[in-house]
């Protein structure tokens, strides 16, 4: 399994947002977890890619036990096994699409060339080979932005990605060349996706979903639900 959470509590002060969840994700599948808002899937997901700590319980991502590691290497760990994409885009107006893509590449020293290439690479697997990638943010379209922001998601080659409400600010036909963007790169790069929605018009996309209610998993399927 890529991805094996077991019997995971989160507190937030007194508040449980999570209360023993357990979640397995095969590699390359492409996993929705859904829910009301306040019913811990965003928790989830940020445990996940190590980005918030559980109170209890185990967190193996990739092979790795993720309570074994400290916040440095958590941050190592994030940069060179996990991509995020967010209902914003977290843009930098000031720059290039293409300088936006490179930037988890520069964390990672990589030498400028090489970088460019991976951006411009990346930027074709999202769907934006046909765009200028000197381009600001704000010349480009919703969707194309939140193409970027997954080109950007995917430009160091992660094994997950993860991403949370990425269609959220989108109308349903961009939301349709957003999610066609995510299937092929599963199909093309094997990456392993989990997302997190409320939109049930999405779950088609996925391979399986995990329901969320007060804290728990509610119910589990690779069946759409009703």
């Amino acid at each position: 399994m890529e991805i094996v959470v077991k019997d995971v509590v989160k507190y937030y002060g007194d508040y449980p947002a999570l209360r023993g969840v357990s979640l397995e994700v095969p590699r390359g599948a492409f996993q929705c977890i859904i829910g009301p808002s306040g019913s811990g899937k965003s928790t989830l997901l940020h445990i996940i890619g190590g980005v918030d700590k559980p109170t209890s319980g185990e967190v193996t991502v990739a092979g790795v036990r993720l309570n074994d590691l400290g916040d440095d290497e958590l941050a190592e760990f994030r940069n060179r096994n996990v991509g995020f994409v967010f209902q914003m885009f977290y843009l930098i107006p000031r720059m290039s699409i293409l300088e936006n893509v490179e930037l988890p590449l520069i964390l990672r020293r990589v030498p400028r060339e090489e970088r460019r290439r991976a951006a411009l690479e990346a930027l074709r697997l999202a769907g934006l080979g046909h765009i200028d990638p000197r381009k600001r943010p704000t010349q480009l379209s919703g969707g194309e932005q939140q193409r970027v922001a997954i080109a950007r998601a995917i430009v160091a080659r992660p094994r997950i990605l993860l991403a949370d409400e990425p269609t959220g600010n989108l109308d349903s036909a961009t939301a349709k060349v957003v999610m066609d963007t995510f299937l092929e790169l599963k199909k093309t790069l094997g990456i392993t996706i989990v997302m997190v929605t409320h939109n049930l018009e999405l779950l088609p996309y996925c391979d399986a979903y995990a329901k969320m209610r007060d804290g728990k998993i509610a119910e589990i399927s690779g069946k759409q639900p009703t």
